[in-house]
């Protein structure tokens, strides 16, 4: 019976403690960010003398977005129909994409043709790694 008496005012303690009383409500992901570029627009400079890992993070995040953007242009101009090793790219693509709208209908050369396609791209491949 002491037991009892003593977990019940042990809960009722703790449930009528401050730190109970004084949650917040909590926050949805999207406000949370929207709060957080509040404090970086307002002032960045005070921001991130605040945290200095947070420029270094920065600068980490802003290179990482300039290679990627580098690549995203080299892609664009790397598209070359009469390469001869990208040749085989296209051909396995094409033929995949054939392959799949054939076996929309139900018609039993789709098979052979996303077999050609997937032969086409492992020529690519190899082709590509050698290269």
């Amino acid at each position: 019976m002491k037991k009892r008496l003593i977990f019940l005012f042990a809960c009722a303690a703790m449930l009528a403690s401050p730190v109970f009383l004084n949650a917040s409500a909590a926050v949805a992901p999207q406000e949370m960010r929207a709060g957080f570029m509040e404090k970086i627009n307002a002032d960045p400079e005070a921001f991130l003398a605040q945290d200095k890992k947070m420029a270094k993070r920065l600068n980490r995040i802003a290179k990482r977005v300039e290679r990627k953007m580098a690549r995203k242009a080299k892609r664009g101009e790397q598209v070359d129909f009469s390469d001869p090793v990208d040749q085989w790219l296209w051909f396995g693509v094409f033929g995949l994409g054939i392959a799949i709208l054939l076996s929309f209908f139900a018609l039993g050369v789709g098979g052979l043709i996303a077999f050609l396609a997937i032969v086409c791209l492992v020529i690519w491949v190899i082709k590509r790694g050698s290269v």
